[in-house]
């Protein structure tokens, strides 16, 4: 399922300058000028790759540069519709979107939680190069599971010098799950999430942000909060924290959903001080939380920081009139105040044609622009890799795509993209997944687009303070599978607005399995 569903990723540069966006190709002996939004050639087969592990069902949910422009993709397999046997799913591609075979087996790496239905959402690489990855495991038919950490060498091995054999297990009462994974400054590392407060199958479920942090070695950092961990409630119903900020003073901002009972799902933020108190000069009393108007839907499931402090959050507003859903996306000062210098009184909306369509990641750019990615569900049988670019005011980019907007289909069967990041040329990735056609099977899915015009924000250096307690516990057993290399697909097409519906479960029947 793609991650915007209503239901509960040596320095390497290729020389590319800003005034370069005229780069050529020649097709058909006429010489074409690339424009920014366009599918690299030079990636994979035209722009795209394909990675299959043992003929599963595999969806890539985030995706982490390393310093040597290598990418680590993490997400979930699963064989057979056997969601028992899902596992963390973790793949590194060298620059040029070919599986790096230094890493785990022939470029890939499966953990597996004996029992347990484990789905890595979130990755970030280390100064060191070790590989943290969050998500969570849970019982099959219930999200009653936990929050899981998991640290990997550079190679792809568990790192045994973390928390329990590699592995870390945050327990909260209910159960919880893991969304989002960042890196302090001093090395602490902090995941963001869900808890189960009261669970109701079948029903709705009160939810609250949930937050943990942990020392550089796994333990929980017992400065943090209450033993490590903190959860943050908005009404009393479900809200949920999707994406995680550290600002350059150590101040920790998530961002998610809340239900409130006036407007159902808002975006939902929060800000706490380094020691996991929450920051009262924000929003009101630390929170904000932002209704789209005609919207019932409302959820943020992506944020980035700007160097002057302002938040930009990311996800989708459905409307309850007709249902129609499009990619949505705010902007807050940095006291948690929307910015009524961004699109319409600090919000604004990407329509890809009549139905539905969602952000499941924003990135930055170093000239202001805002890139916002995510998938469609459209009305034939195949969903497609969204991506729109916005100016600094919240207005489309003609300079991007068609319009501002970028379509991506990997063929006819449907996919959809979870994660991106810039490359430090400013080339941007994306990934996700994509149906290959047989019964119940998807692959990682990476795409990746020219950007000549604005090279990524430099990562903002936080500076942040140590934290609490909760017991790392996990059992789990790391496998690296092989099996396929990386099948990049056909030619790309990057069209205008497609013609979207929504799409909690991919048409071919692969049923990737929902984050919580």
């Amino acid at each position: 399922m793609s991650s915007f569903e209503p239901c509960r990723f040596n320095t390497y540069f290729h020389a590319i300058c800003a005034t370069a966006i005229a780069l050529a190709f020649v097709v058909s002996g006429q010489t074409v000028l690339a424009v920014d939004g366009d599918l690299d050639p030079t990636f994979g087969t035209d722009g795209k790759v394909l990675t299959d592990f043992d003929h599963s069902t595999d969806i890539a949910y985030a995706v982490a540069v390393q310093t040597d422009g290598k990418l680590v993709v993490v997400g979930t397999t699963y064989r057979d519709n056997d969601f028992s046997n899902e596992d963390f799913a973790v793949a590194r591609y060298n620059p040029d979107g070919t599986l790096d075979k230094t890493f785990g087996v022939g470029g890939k790496v499966q953990t597996d939680f004996p029992g347990l239905a484990a789905v890595a959402s979130s990755v970030v690489v280390q100064p060191d190069g070790k590989i943290v990855v969050a998500g969570g495991a849970f019982p099959l038919f219930t999200f009653l599971g936990d929050f899981k950490v998991v640290r990997y060498n550079s190679n792809g091995a568990l790192d045994t010098s973390f928390g329990d054999s590699g592995i870390v297990t945050t327990t909260f009462p209910e159960g919880s799950y893991a969304f989002d994974v960042a890196l302090q400054a001093d090395g602490k590392i902090i995941a963001a999430g869900t808890v189960f407060v009261d669970f109701n199958p079948g029903e709705s479920s009160n939810t609250d942000f949930a937050l943990a942090r942990y020392n550089p070695d796994g333990t929980p950092d017992a400065t943090f909060g209450n033993g490590g961990h903190v959860s943050t409630d908005f009404f009393g119903l479900e809200d949920d924290a999707f994406s995680l900020l550290i600002q350059p003073d150590g101040k920790i901002v998530a961002v998610g959903s809340a239900n409130d009972p006036a407007s159902f799902y808002d975006f939902a933020a929060v800000r706490y001080l380094s020691n996991g108190t929450i920051d009262t000069t924000f929003g009101v009393a630390g929170k904000v939380h932002t209704d789209f108007g005609d919207r019932n839907f409302d959820r943020a499931r992506s944020s980035a920081l700007q160097p002057d402090g302002r938040i930009v959050a990311a996800g989708f507003a459905i409307s309850q009139n007709g249902g129609v859903q499009n990619f949505a996306v705010a902007r807050y000062t940095s006291n948690g105040v929307l910015d009524t210098n961004f699109g319409t009184g600090g919000m604004t909306q990407i329509d890809f044609g009549n139905c539905c369509q969602g952000a499941a990641k924003v990135l930055l750019q170093s000239n202001g622009k805002i890139i916002t990615v995510g998938g469609s569900n459209g009305e034939s049988s195949e969903d497609d890799f969204l991506l729109a670019r916005l100016t600094p005011t919240g207005a489309l980019d003609p300079a991007f795509g068609a319009g501002g907007r970028v379509r991506t289909s990997f063929g006819d069967l449907n996919g959809g993209a979870n994660g991106a990041v810039f490359q430090p040329d400013g080339k941007i990735v994306a990934v996700g997944f994509q149906a290959t056609g047989l019964e119940q099977f998807a692959d990682f899915a990476l795409a990746r687009y020219l950007d000549a015009e604005g090279l990524p924000l430099p990562t903002p250096t936080p500076t942040a303070t140590p934290t609490s307690t909760v017991t790392p516990t996990p059992t789990a057993t790391s496998t690296a599978t092989a099996t396929a290399t990386p099948t990049p697909t056909a030619t790309p097409t990057v069209t205008p607005p497609p013609t979207p519906r929504p799409r909690p479960t991919p048409r071919p029947r692969v049923t990737p399995r929902p984050r919580p």
